[in-house]
């Protein structure tokens, strides 16, 4: 009912989940992600303890491979499951259940997994998968989106369209972007506007952002936009009153 993407970028660090899908709100259940730990997309009458528990034994220290094998041998429902895991040393694992509905499988490669199920055929994971590999040196959150779309452009999933979605970890115990489509009759492209609008209005902002070892890093910054916002919505009450 999916097709996402689920990768880590070897120079920052950060790991990220896109995903997009004929069902409302995947971004809320496909991507697990945890900053110095891993992610996982789970989906096909997806199960989200495999994301929950995967992110836990990643943090005990398995291995992609290891944390995978162990999830699906739990899960009865195994043969409908669909699953990806990127660890902290960019191992990747991944898992299609033999009755996911057709067409479903998943592509890996050096520190990314692209998977789908109910797809126009696997030219949607393959393209997917060249988006990423081409759009190396660019942020995470970009080349996910990148890979949304080339997925959207190659059939996406066979019933339709309706929700995407992307998360990315970064250092912090927070997400850096997390942004979701829930229901919209065009979501990829959609989820590409607010990104856009996210790179605009939040990204300046996140150096700003509290940190665990620092709560307020750049406070002059902070001060200065506090005083900024103050004095414009002043103007601008004083503007309505004369009016």
């Amino acid at each position: 009912m999916t097709f996402s993407i689920a990768a880590r970028c070897p120079s920052s660090g950060q790991f990220g989940v896109a995903t997009s899908s004929k069902a409302l709100a995947a971004g809320g259940l496909v991507p697990y992600c945890r900053s110095g730990v891993g992610a996982v997309a789970s989906q096909s009458f997806v199960n989200p303890y495999i994301g929950i528990d995967a992110l836990a034994l990643l943090q005990s220290g398995g291995s992609a491979a290891e944390v995978l094998e162990k999830l699906i041998a739990a899960d009865a429902g195994r043969d409908l499951r669909q699953a990806a895991i990127v660890d902290l040393e960019g191992r990747v694992a991944a898992h299609t259940g033999k009755q996911c509905i057709y067409w479903a499988g998943h592509v890996t490669g050096d520190g990314y997994a692209c998977l789908g199920n109910i797809l126009a055929g696997e030219v949607v994971v393959q393209a997917m998968a060249g988006a990423f590999k081409s759009s190396t040196g660019q942020d995470l959150a970009e080349r996910l989106v990148l890979a949304l779309e080339a997925g959207q452009d190659a059939g996406g999933d066979r019933r339709g369209r309706q929700s995407a979605g992307i998360t990315i970890v970064g250092e912090e115990e927070y997400p850096l972007c997390d942004l979701r489509v829930d229901d919209h009759e065009d979501p990829v492209p959609e989820l590409r506007r607010v990104f856009e609008v996210y790179k605009n209005e939040e990204v300046p902002f996140l150096r700003m952002m509290p940190r665990r070892a620092d709560f307020i890093p750049y406070w002059d910054e902070v001060a200065k936009m506090r005083a900024e916002v103050e004095s414009t919505l002043e103007a601008e009450e004083n503007a309505a009153k004369e009016a």
